[in-house]
């Protein structure tokens, strides 16, 4: 039996969950432990304890930095996150170190987990990097900007990677580690398993920059966890609505679907009593604890997210459009990979007053469901068993010591 950690650190909620969970009950079927290591308990508790699986704390940063612009590429985003602190980086790597001495762990998948990347550079344990398109971007010199379909200063780019790229080595000296020749070494692992689609890829240059082409496995995210979704009663289209209560104007668009001529059902995680009793009764009910997904993408007619990647995937393999409500970077790649493909519209943060009507449009105008049930046509093969099934494959051959699985550079 192999003890495998499955360790996360940046984002929010369920989606890194979701992915990881469905592969390390597989392994656990095959005879293997897994462990977490996790950036929030709470999801944790919701998804992870009913499997009875264990979780522990990831070390992180806990300082704050203030006055720090928009992230415009992988290496800003990680600024905030340690990669401008040499010292505490050191810290946290060192933590990391000493919590997988403790686990002593066979194998890691790391899912959006740059610290632990660096922290087990040089540990000689096999590593399996993790995740949908962003949280693996291209290996390039210099990796790309976020907003690939705008102008971007190359002279920010490069500042920003090589201060990034000081800190990551200031780090790896600490630990008697060779030094990174370029910040995109950092993403460097014996495997890689890019779970999506090659429309969703929040980097769609990937294809024209990777020789060979890049192989997507398919996105993995959990289906059947969570209660059953119970419709309000009433006539009208069924919209759900999977909201983050950090959203600004969360109130005035719970109060906008309240007031459709819907019925509406709608998640928000942690939402306070308060908060529910307010915005469930009549046509519509509101939860804070996680619905069965996939129920609820057989059951609608449109969904509202702010455009995670499993929620994403799992509407357009039902052939539901979305109205996505983007809050940070990588959901405004995705709002814009999927705005391309004619599925989704999306709503601007200070644009909520016109929620209504752009749901009346998306409702009414046959093009949306048109789009996103040509996008199920397209992946009607597809089985998120399959993608699962590779990488556990995946996992076992690193185990068994087969020959790395290394990603190509750019050229």
């Amino acid at each position: 039996m192999a003890t495998i950690v499955f360790a996360w650190e940046l984002g929010g909620d369920y989606g890194h969950l979701s992915r990881l969970l469905p592969v390390a009950l597989a392994l656990r079927e095959r005879g293997h432990r897994p462990v977490f290591v996790l950036r929030d308990l709470l999801g944790a508790e919701a998804l992870l304890s009913p499997h009875d699986v264990p979780a522990l704390q990831a070390p992180l940063w806990l300082g704050r930095l203030t006055q720090l612009p928009s992230p415009i590429s992988y290496p800003e985003l990680l600024m905030p996150f340690g990669f401008l602190n040499p010292r505490a980086l050191t810290g946290i790597c060192r933590a990391w170190r000493h919590l997988l001495a403790l686990i002593q762990p066979d194998l890691l998948v790391l899912d959006h987990a740059p610290t632990a990347l660096l922290a087990t550079r040089g540990l000689g344990l096999p590593r399996l990097n993790f995740g949908d398109g962003f949280c693996l971007p291209p290996p390039c010199l210099p990796l790309p900007p976020f907003a690939w379909w705008q102008p971007q200063p190359s002279a920010r780019l490069q500042d920003s990677e090589a201060h990034a790229l000081a800190t990551a080595n200031h780090v790896l000296a600490a630990l008697h580690v060779p030094a990174l020749t370029a910040f995109a070494d950092l993403l460097h692992c014996d495997a890689q398993a890019l779970c999506s689609f090659a429309e969703l890829d929040h980097y769609p240059q990937r294809s024209a920059a990777l020789a060979p082409a890049p192989h997507y496995l398919g996105p993995i995210f959990q289906l059947g966890q969570g209660q059953e979704p119970r419709w309000p009663d009433g006539p009208g289209p069924r919209i759900f609505a999977y909201l983050k209560p950090g959203y600004a104007p969360l109130e005035q668009v719970l109060r906008a679907l309240q007031e459709l001529p819907a019925s509406v059902l709608a998640h928000v995680p942690g939402a306070s009593r308060k908060t529910l009793a307010q915005f469930s009764g009549g046509r519509m009910q509101l939860s804070a604890e996680p619905l069965a997904m996939d129920a609820l993408s057989r059951s609608c007619d449109l969904a509202l997210s702010h455009g995670g990647a499993g929620t994403t995937a799992a509407m357009l393999l039902a052939g539901k459009p979305l109205l996505l409500l983007p809050m940070q970077t990588e959901q405004w790649m995705a709002a814009r990979r999927l705005q391309s493909l004619g599925v989704s519209e999306t709503l601007l943060v200070d644009q909520t007053e016109h929620l209504p009507r752009l749901l009346r449009q998306m409702l009414d105008t046959p093009r949306y469901r048109t789009a996103a049930q040509a996008f199920a046509h397209e992946h009607r093969d597809y089985r998120q068993q399959d993608s699962v099934a590779a990488v556990v494959q995946q996992c076992e051959a690193l185990l068994a010591c087969e020959p790395p699985l290394q990603p190509e550079p750019c050229r």
